[in-house]
């Protein structure tokens, strides 16, 4: 349990100043004008700087009322804090006159000295603690409020949602923000109706903080086209694969509920079909295309003539991919493989050639030419953009290569522009549809920090479902169970797609029948 969920004596109460600040008291600021309470909040210092302590004047009603943090830090029969709190109250309301100068003897709490506070920031538990507040303002000044909290930062929004749900509670923020109608930074909602390239161009901390307030807020429209945003756009935090932070961070960095590992899990099915795609092109090209025939005859084949044989029968078999049917066709579809491999693998960036016989930690040089002890000199080059669109964009920079002038159209662009066109549609499509859309929970029985419910694309894949792909678009779906029944004519856009990038087997050889 996250130790702020429950109040304890690492919450002191102090009246006293026990951190001086060049000998002079910080300002209090005023939250409720008739609050009884003052918050004190010590922020830990690094090694250059003092640590600086901020207080703000609450009431204790609206803080118990609205977040059952306080409610038990401040129930006297529960704790010490509560105890001397109410004690300390009495005393203020039998000696004090209506002073503003005398706010400094109020009872003082002391907020918990804990990761949730110090990562969140002193302006977020301000902006936390004037929402639990709201109720104290008059008409003008909450309307000034909340017009100004409406169009706030996401960056702030997101860690005061991380320090409510830290202190268990989260319900009030989010009662507020979804009347206010939050704009997540803009002036205008349409602003992120649908998904479009300008969306790919935000900085990626502000794309998982505009995911992370929308699931919480039960946007499900604009947390399916987060999603797709960040799928398609890629994260710094995924370059050595999904793997969750060491230390505790702030939970936008690493999506909680389950909802960072499907957004990683759908970005591989969608990289995977377009390493399916090339490698479709690179077998048929190369000869590698395992035929009935072919694969009849390695299952029949003797030892000694294994190889022979299965080369022999998978030559004869093989169908060429030159359109001319001319002698040289052979000499056709090597010129457009080798034209293939350099163009994936140079200009693309999108295959590696490279052996498998060398462990890429293994170095045998000496480490006196300025290379570092520990770093590899069999990495892999610099590999494709991270942006899922640029990938497929530079794919269809391919050429029209040909090996003479009777040999026009034998080459591959032909074929994988439709293809890639289907997979593109997908990508582009502005309603976000690879994305997540979380079940919308019932917020009058549940808890907004519960797991929400979704469609997890490895469930497809149990059912290896075959696709056929043509005219760009995916024209059939078979299922094992139902080897002739199409399934394509009734499946939404969003489910053609998850069966497009979940499919156990593609069929791109149509895709470039037209």
């Amino acid at each position: 349990m996250n130790p702020a969920k429950t109040p304890g004596h690492q919450s002191g109460l102090s009246g006293q100043n026990d951190l001086q600040q060049n000998g002079e008291e910080p300002p209090i600021t005023v939250i409720a004008a008739n609050g009884d309470l003052i918050l004190e909040y010590i922020a830990p210092g690094d090694s250059s700087s003092s640590p600086t302590k901020r207080k703000w004047q609450v009431a204790s009603e609206r803080l118990t009322s609205h977040s059952p943090y306080f409610q038990a830090l401040l129930d006297p029969t529960k704790f010490s804090e509560g105890r001397q709190f109410n004690a300390q109250k009495q005393a203020w309301n039998e000696s004090q006159t209506p002073d503003p100068a005398s706010q400094h003897a109020l009872p003082t709490v002391r907020l918990p000295n804990v990761r949730s506070t110090s990562m969140c920031g002193e302006d977020a538990i301000e902006l936390f603690l004037k929402i639990l507040c709201l109720d104290s303002l008059d008409e003008n000044e909450r309307a000034v409020f909340e017009n100004e909290l409406k169009t706030q930062s996401t960056s702030l929004v997101a860690r005061m949602i991380d320090l409510a749900d830290s202190l268990n509670s989260p319900r009030v923020v989010q009662d507020v923000l979804q009347r206010i109608g939050y704009l997540y930074g803009k002036s205008k909602t349409a602003l992120l109706a649908r998904f479009n390239s300008a969306l790919l161009s935000m900085k990626e901390d502000r794309i998982r903080q505009i995911i992370f307030i929308s699931a919480f807020l039960d946007d499900s429209r604009l947390t399916r086209i987060m999603t797709h945003a960040l799928l398609v756009v890629g994260s710094r935090f995924w370059i050595n694969g999904l793997v969750a932070p060491e230390e505790e961070s702030l939970r936008w960095r690493y999506l909680p509920n389950g909802l960072e590992e499907e957004i990683y899990c759908r970005r591989q099915y969608v990289l995977n079909t377009i390493t399916d795609l090339q490698a479709h092109f690179l077998r048929v090209y190369g000869g590698l295309e395992e035929t009935d025939s072919a694969r009849s005859a390695a299952n029949n084949r003797t030892l000694g003539r294994a190889f022979t044989a299965s080369a022999h029968t998978l030559f004869q078999s093989r169908q060429f991919q030159c359109r001319g049917g001319f002698n040289n066709a052979s000499q056709c579809d090597l010129f457009q493989l080798g034209q293939m491999i350099r163009f994936f693998s140079l200009r693309a960036r999108t295959i590696f050639l490279g052996s498998t016989l060398i462990d890429p930690d293994f170095d045998s040089a000496p480490h006196d030419d300025g290379h570092t002890a520990g770093e590899s000199r069999n990495d892999q080059p610099p590999g494709p953009p991270s942006d899922i669109t640029a990938i497929i964009a530079s794919i269809k920079q391919y050429p029209d290569y040909t090996i003479d002038e009777a040999h026009t159209g034998c080459g591959v662009r032909r074929r994988i522009m439709p293809a890639l066109e289907c997979i593109e549609k997908f990508v582009l499509d502005d309603r976000g549809l690879l994305g997540i859309t979380p079940a919308v929970s019932d917020t009058a029985v549940s808890d907004p920090s519960r797991p929400s419910k979704w469609t997890l694309w490895s469930d497809f894949t149990r059912k290896k479902h075959t696709v056929d792909i043509s005219f760009a678009r995916v024209t059939a779906v078979y299922y094992p169970s139902a080897p002739s029944k199409n399934q394509a004519t009734r499946s939404t856009q969003e489910e053609l797609g998850r069966l497009l990038f979940t499919a156990a087997r593609r069929d791109w050889s149509a895709a470039g029948s037209a």
